[in-house]
Formats: structure tokens, sequence, C-alpha cells
């Protein structure tokens, strides 16, 4: 996924262990385009239904309250697909199409 999201942890117990996950859900009911020529989103109807959750668990989950203290955490091999049927554990982006791209 680009940009790669990255995270760091402040106010965790070093010796407790934690699972990192991703979700990504929507922030309205409405799906977008996006205007080059005004380089901004446009609102271009109403979204799809709301796919069902699917959470991406980081692969070298889980961690030590100390490994994340001392590192930055990257999403870098998370992948986004808009095939309901997807099986291989990829974040469901419902409405990606051509122009047309539903705000997370």
């Amino acid at each position: 996924m680009f940009p790669t999201v990255r995270v760091s942890f402040t106010g965790v117990r070093a010796e407790q262990r934690y699972a990192v996950l991703m979700d990504i859900i929507p922030v309205d009911n409405k799906r977008y385009r996006y205007a080059y020529h005004r380089s901004c989103w446009l609102v271009a109807g109403k979204a799809d239904p709301p796919a069902p959750n699917r959470l991406y668990v980081h692969p070298d989950s889980p961690f030590t309250g100390e490994q994340l203290r001392k590192q930055i955490v990257s999403f870098e091999k998370v992948k986004l697909t808009n095939n309901e049927l997807d099986k291989h554990g990829q974040l469901r982006l419902l409405c990606l199409v051509v122009e047309t791209i539903r705000a997370f």
C-alpha cells in the first residue's frame, strides 16, 4: 500500500506482549472521485454497503513492549483489494474503481 503506514508506540509495558493489527473503515457513506484539475476529492454519490471487517495482523506480531518502544512498525506489506472473494488476507477496499474511491 502506498503511502506506507508506519506507527510508533509509547506508554507500553516492556514485559507485556502486544498484537499489532490494522483495520480500514469508512469515514462516511459517500463515494468520492479525484478532480485532477482542482487537486481535490469531490463527492460522487452514495457509497456501496460497507465491507465486512477484515483485520490485517502485522506479520511480526506479537511484539514485546520493549520492541515497540525501540522501533517503528511498518505496514509496507499491506495490500488492498476490491475483490469480495479474496481469501489471501488482503484488506478489502470495496469501492476502488478507476476514478472512484471511498474516503478512509
